[in-house]
């Protein structure tokens, strides 16, 4: 199987090229990914745990993170991998993406967040510099432009169809216990930045 193409970006986000995934990340220019944080109605955080075979493995990662592939937009990226790793369907109609704040707020009255994943954007970084462990023990620096999405759902773990490759486990916890994790080093370092810079805002509903 040929390895996934992915964008690559120059420090100002322009698109100007892409290579397969392994030599992307090493290339030192910066990938494109997408990390989203998704909380129930009791201000619970769903979180995935990684598999031993992946970057990361058996730590605690985001609600949906991944990386934007060649010809794609984050939007679309967004949608595809919480689609993939949430109901292992790219294509799954209970993913919802608002394109404003105001249209998340109308959503949120006529969404069935039983069964859906409402999502929006609320921020855009670039030029991150993250910290990856391979199952081989090594230890990766790779540069990331990143969008950065909150989300709500009242979505049951055993409603979820985790997609099988990428996640052993879905759960969702207080945020009291995320930090715990946190001191403990049980959260994927790229969980740490999105926790500690977003949490604050996203837990007040903003």
């Amino acid at each position: 199987m040929s390895e996934e193409l992915l964008n690559l970006y120059d420090a100002d986000g322009r698109v100007v090229g892409a290579r397969p995934r392994r030599e992307a990340k090493s290339s030192g220019l910066a990938v494109g990914a997408v990390n989203a944080l998704v909380l129930d109605g009791r201000r619970q955080v769903l979180l995935q745990r990684r598999p031993r075979s992946k970057e990361n493995g058996e730590r605690w990662d985001k609600s949906v993170g991944g990386h934007v592939s060649a010809g794609e937009e984050f939007d679309q990226t967004l949608v595809r991998e919480a689609g993939e790793e949430l109901f292992d369907d790219a294509r799954s109609p209970r993913i919802r993406l608002a394109a404003s704040g105001e249209e998340f707020a109308s959503l949120l009255r006529s969404a069935d967040l039983a069964r859906e994943v409402l999502l929006r954007r609320v921020a855009f970084q670039r030029n991150l510099r993250d910290v990856r462990t391979g199952p081989d023990g090594a230890v990766r620096n790779v540069l990331y432009h990143v969008a950065i999405y909150a989300g709500r759902t009242e979505t049951p773990t055993s409603s979820f169809r985790p997609q099988p490759s990428e996640i052993d486990e879905l759960a969702y916890f207080p945020p009291e216990a995320v930090d715990r994790m946190l001191l403990d080093g049980r959260l994927a370092p790229n969980m740490v930045f999105l926790w500690l810079t977003q949490a604050w805002a996203l837990l007040a509903g903003e």
